[in-house]
């Protein structure tokens, strides 16, 4: 121990071993611009590492409750076509936004749905009402 004047106590588990210097704790510490874009990459994609990457049949199921959704619009003139086309997109996006990562479109799905079953209601209940009006 020459030089020193103070004797060295050893590390216990869990502790950092004394480096020397300030220099040499700051060179352990050195981050290089890549590093920090990588955190700063990492952070922003979290949310997106965190979901699974959705299958091809998940990809079809929730295309086909979208599809169902946007014929349901034009089905809504035809009442008898536009309740099962409505309420089968509904149904499926509705399942799609619980099994599938690809919630945006199954959100849309669903949306167009009830817009197409909303619309089929309307049409309905105005057919129904010129016919006892006329027939009645």
């Amino acid at each position: 121990m020459q030089g020193e004047a103070f004797v060295r106590l050893p590390s216990f588990v869990g502790q950092r071993p004394e480096t020397s210097s300030l220099r040499e704790r700051i060179l352990s510490q050195r981050v290089y611009p890549t590093e920090v874009l990588r955190k700063i990459v990492r952070k922003i994609d979290a949310p997106a590492a965190w979901q699974a990457i959705p299958t091809e049949d998940q990809r079809h199921f929730v295309l086909t409750s979208f599809t169902l959704g946007c014929v349901s619009i034009l089905a809504a003139f035809f009442p008898i076509c536009g309740f099962p086309v409505s309420i089968t997109g509904l149904l499926l996006g509705l399942y799609g936004r619980q099994a599938t990562p690809l919630k945006t479109t199954s959100a849309w799905a669903i949306v167009l749905s009830l817009i197409g079953l909303l619309l089929t209601c309307i049409n309905t209940l105005v057919i129904l009402s010129i016919y006892f009006q006329n027939y009645l």
